[in-house]
């Protein structure tokens, strides 16, 4: 008898996906990128591709518990999987899992699945007579997928047209006519209908129509009636801005409120009623229900609180939508909460006759009242005395008033604004019809729980450096915080931070000082601050500048650095501040009074001899104490980062004066001397910083970030002539910054720094940094990095009788900046643990403007490429959060 013969499939893994863009007489111009990241993102079955290939499946194969012989069945006559299960560790199954990358094996059912999402997704794009195509090429067991795809002409729109038969809709819709998405000229896509959909629902929900949804939204497009476009000719570099695309008429309309109805209802604001302290019951907790009582405040036009208890009449507040259920437990009847229930239901009122006639009700504040052990009333002190908060605090934190027409903007500012507070947590702004039975009335609950009183925060930093001696830093910093500390959402905060750079090499074992022989470098500072939720200063002040959200900080520090034994310095500062914002993307800070006193440094004899022979700028900054009354201000602009793929900006600017005032007043007083505030003279100089910061994500797992900084400091004045004061001028290197350097080892110029006093710093700073930044798993990540910038000073004190012969450079800035530039690269590993991001960075340095030896033909080596040594070239840093 003949054996059945048994047909094994063969199975392909899917090596590679292409996408080809077929030619046309259609010329892709603007998108052709962005089309084809977005076609890449639509493919069903992608391959591992990540920079080591191989390397995940590797994982995956190695931790596998799985095991799938294939045997012959008799039963069936057919050979069929058999699947054996190992025994595995944790590891082993998070290895499998998360770091490892099966292999894709084709199935071309999901590749037709992919050509027909394609011509979907370009008919959205407006390219409506799309062709996709796939082509599979067979390798051995490898298989490579090949999507052919030819746009065609997008649709073009030539005239939008709005319609509503309800004529304040219609109204609204020509008012913002304007700023509509759907200009002339651009593509009829789906993307950008559905942008303006989502703009006309903000713009009518916030004129009061509570009900309104972008579903009354609708679009047509006729291209019968639109009138047609020859292509232009010639162009620049050919691509020529129009080629003759179809155009099509758009018509935008708003359907009626109902098959009843045309009009659409608008809604006021009847009641808003705030609850500072929400009970929450777990829904796994059996609680018996109590009724409780309340009082009310009111906030009047005047600006004052007041508390008035109504003898007759009751308010009805808004019955909760919470699912209840009685049970009988232990002989007794209990209501169980299956979700959160405010401690409420009614309110009786009393005395309304106190309410003047110019008073106006704006918010309703319900709290639980307050009885003594003994069950007598409490007076209004005592109940006082138990606010954790005041009222008009809340108050002011929601712009939802009574007699408003409702608004979707309000609603989310209320939001935020109890967020700033930092007091309360999980807000929530709730809108039900009102119970007073008026027409198209809405009750504002304004809901919120009682937040943590009292918070610590820390963060740390550890960098390894081989340039110079081999030494290892420390850095950490904690706070302390307690909220709301006269119950008016103030935050008390106390902040400690503090750095030790070890030496790991070069001890003196003949000295027992344990500062010169162990610490290199010694920063602690300490500051106390007191932020209040409100700005606290002249009112026309806060409209000039349209201020949202402001907040205001006071705060009193100190600073102390040590160098091994070689100097000490200290200072002081105090400042008051604010910080306000204008929009989502724009934020201000303004410090109007800050004042700086560094007192005398204490300088080793030895070191101050050193430093006057070989780092003339930092003697000149460290030989005298400083007394600083300056005022910043600082603007920063960030853009909402990108989802997929695309770009976001951070721009901030600050700009800082110093002793104008004083100058003032010193002119004022004794213009023929010069004014001293116990023996010190005050300084006067101008300082810009810029920070540039763009990132582009290349997709999910990928993403280029980048960043020019560019600072300078000018004294004038009555500090023209000396130098800057040394806590004010810039310094490079360390975590963030020239990653290769540790922090004060770079500049001035190509100055060359003298072992024991390398402290660099400059009046001019110039620096530029970029990542290349990928992701192997959901939260390990890798970047390489390039850093390229400089210090320099804008005058020098030494000349060329006085300059030492082993000290040439000036270190001044000159027009030939660009050869005196620092350049180092290198890579790092990323751990993102969500609630911080964990670093470690190598850098290596590639050009150093000091130079690194003198060559045999008398020329200076600057590059560390002959030949290329990594010992006493590169730095290893252990740091949280992103560099920038």
């Amino acid at each position: 008898m003949e054996k059945p013969r048994v047909r094994v499939f063969d199975e392909y893994m899917v090596k590679k996906n292409q996408i080809n863009f077929l030619k046309q007489k259609y010329k892709i111009q603007e998108d052709s990128e962005n089309l084809y990241y977005e076609m890449s993102s639509i493919i069903q079955q992608v391959p591992d591709r990540s920079i080591i290939r191989g390397f995940r499946q590797m994982v995956y194969h190695l931790n596998d518990t799985l095991s799938i012989p294939y045997k012959f069945n008799r039963d069936s006559m057919k050979i069929l999987p058999d699947t054996i299960r190992r025994k595995s560790t944790g590891l082993q199954r998070w290895l499998h899992r998360k770091v490892g990358y099966g292999p894709v094996i084709l199935d071309t059912a999901k590749t037709n699945l992919t050509v027909r999402n394609m011509r979907a997704f370009l008919n959205q794009k407006g390219y409506y007579n799309a062709e996709v195509s796939s082509q599979i090429t067979y390798k051995r067991h490898t298989a490579i997928v090949s999507y052919n795809i030819k746009t065609g002409m997008p649709i073009l729109i030539d005239t939008v047209l709005l319609i509503s038969k309800d004529t304040a809709i219609q109204d609204i819709m020509e008012e913002i006519k304007s700023l509509t998405v759907l200009k002339q000229g651009i593509r009829a896509s789906v993307d950008n209908m559905n942008k303006e959909r989502g703009r006309l629902e903000l713009a009518i929900k916030n004129r009061g129509y509570f009900e309104f949804t972008k579903n009354y939204v609708v679009f047509r497009i006729d291209t019968v009636n639109a009138k047609e476009v020859a292509p232009k000719e010639g162009g620049l570099f050919n691509s020529n801005p129009e080629q003759g695309e179809p155009r099509a008429n758009i018509y935008v309309e708003v359907l009626p409120y109902s098959d009843t109805s045309i009009i659409h209802p608008k809604y006021k604001i009847c009641n808003v009623l705030i609850t500072p302290n929400e009970y929450i019951v777990k829904a796994s907790k059996v609680r018996k229900i109590k009724k409780d009582s309340f009082f009310i405040v009111e906030r009047t036009l005047k600006d004052r609180v007041k508390r008035i208890v109504l003898k007759e009449g009751e308010i009805m507040l808004p019955k909760d939508s919470l699912v209840t259920t009685v049970k009988t437990v232990g002989g007794k009847q209990r209501r169980i909460v299956l979700r959160s229930l405010p401690r409420f239901k009614k309110v009786t009122l009393n005395a309304r006759s106190e309410m003047q006639d110019n008073d106006k009700l704006v918010h309703i504040l319900l709290r639980k009242i307050v009885r003594n052990k003994d069950g007598s009333p409490t007076t209004e002190r005592q109940r006082r005395q138990t606010y954790f908060i005041r009222d008009k605090v809340i108050s002011d934190a929601v712009p939802v008033e009574i007699g408003q027409l409702y608004s979707y903007r309000l609603e989310q500012e209320t939001r935020r604004n109890i967020n700033v507070l930092d007091v309360f947590r999980a807000p929530r702004v709730e809108y039900v019809i009102s119970s007073n039975g008026e027409p198209n009335c809405l009750d504002c609950l304004v809901k919120m729980q009682r937040g943590e009183k009292q918070g610590v925060g820390g963060d740390f930093e550890i960098n390894n450096n081989n340039t110079n001696v081999s030494s290892l830093g420390v850095a950490a910093f904690g706070s302390y915080q307690n909220k709301n500390i006269f119950k008016g959402a103030e935050t008390f905060e106390i902040s400690l931070s503090g750095g030790l750079d070890f030496k790991l090499t070069g001890r003196d074992s003949f000295d027992n000082n344990f500062w010169k022989q162990a610490v290199n470098l010694f920063d602690v500072s300490a500051e106390t601050s007191l932020f209040f939720p409100r700005f606290l200063g002249f009112p026309f002040l806060k409209k000039m500048f349209k201020m949202e959200s402001p907040t205001t900080k006071v705060s009193l520090g100190y600073r102390y650095l040590q160098q091994s034994t070689d100097f000490q310095i200290s200072s002081f500062y105090t400042k008051i501040g604010y910080d306000w914002r204008r929009g989502p993307y724009h934020t201000f800070s303004w410090n109007p009074a800050v004042v700086n006193i560094t007192l005398q440094p204490v300088l080793e004899p030895s070191f101050e001899a050193l430093l006057r022979q070989n780092n003339r700028a930092l003697y000149e900054s460290l030989s005298a104490s400083y007394l600083i009354p300056s005022m910043d201000f600082s603007y920063t602009f960030s853009s909402p980062t990108a989802s997929t793929k695309g770009g976001s900006w951070y721009f901030k600017s600050s700009f800082e004066l110093a002793g104008n005032l004083i100058y003032l007043l010193d002119q004022a007083v004794e213009p023929n001397k010069q004014l001293k505030f116990f023996g010190i003279d005050y300084s006067q100089y101008f300082k810009t910083d810029f920070d540039l910061r763009y990132s582009y994500k290349l997709g999910k797992y990928h993403s280029i970030a980048s960043r020019f900084m560019f600072g300078i400091i000018i004294p004038y004045g009555n500090s023209e002539g000396t130098d800057v004061p040394f806590v004010k001028r810039f310094a490079l290197g360390g975590p963030s910054s020239m990653r290769a350097w540790l922090l004060r080892y770079i500049g001035p110029g190509e100055q060359t720094s003298v072992n024991g006093a390398e402290f660099q710093l400059g009046d001019l700073r110039m620096e530029f940094n970029s990542e290349y930044r990928f992701m192997f798993t959901s939260w390990i990540g890798g970047a390489f990095f390039v850093d390229v910038g400089n210090i320099w000073l804008l005058n020098s004190r030494a000349t060329a009788t006085n300059i030492p012969q082993q000290n040439p450079k000036t270190g001044v800035f000159t027009e030939r900046f660009y050869e005196q530039l620092a350049i180092g690269a290198g890579l790092g590993l990323r751990f993102d643990l969500s609630f911080f991001v964990f670093r470690v960075d190598f850098g290596i340095q590639l050009r150093d403007p000091q130079g690194y030896r003198l060559k045999e033909d008398g020329t200076v080596q600057y590059w560390n490429f002959d030949p290329f040594v990594l010992p006493g070239r590169s730095n290893l840093i252990f740091a949280v959060g992103y560099p920038f």
